[in-house]
């Protein structure tokens, strides 16, 4: 399913593209993996209780203690993240639920390890011209909170 956003054909020369491309083919094929788990975790706790802000919250830089291979977006292949192909309805209810659950119970329905990550989120996501309405409405719900950059 990844196959529809990266290929190795795609390869640039250059060792950022190539680094890119491999953490948003890496990050692409954990959000498939993993949102299902993801929805159903904060379905049942109410609150974040695994370890899987970086694919939910991706941003230009990886997380520092990340599973695996790294995972980042570019400015160049973000918009990439909403094809259905990868997981966009599944991201899509992720987010749409933490924003549910923040709005009822509060920012600590994500540790404050996290906090930081979102604000960069939101940061990062706002400037990009093409992000859906759903992700719109997503950052607007975010910004409502003070998240402190750490």
């Amino acid at each position: 399913l990844v196959s529809c956003c990266f290929s190795p054909s795609m390869s640039s020369h250059g060792a950022r593209g190539n680094r890119a491309e491999r953490a948003f083919a890496a990050l692409a094929k954990r959000q498939q993996e993993e949102m299902p788990a993801i929805l159903e975790e904060l379905k049942k706790n109410g609150r974040k209780t695994g370890h899987w802000a970086w694919w939910v919250f991706p941003t230009e830089m990886p997380g520092a203690s990340e599973p695996g291979d790294e995972t980042f977006v570019t400015k160049t292949n973000a918009s990439k993240l909403f094809d259905r192909k990868v997981a966009a309805e599944e991201w899509q209810q992720v987010l749409e639920l933490v924003c549910d659950l923040i709005e009822e119970k509060g920012m600590n329905v994500l540790p404050s390890i996290d906090h930081g990550r979102v604000h960069y989120f939101i940061k990062f996501w706002s400037h990009l011209a093409d992000s859906p309405e759903w992700m719109q409405q997503v950052l607007k719900r975010l910004s409502q909170f003070e998240w402190p950059p750490s």
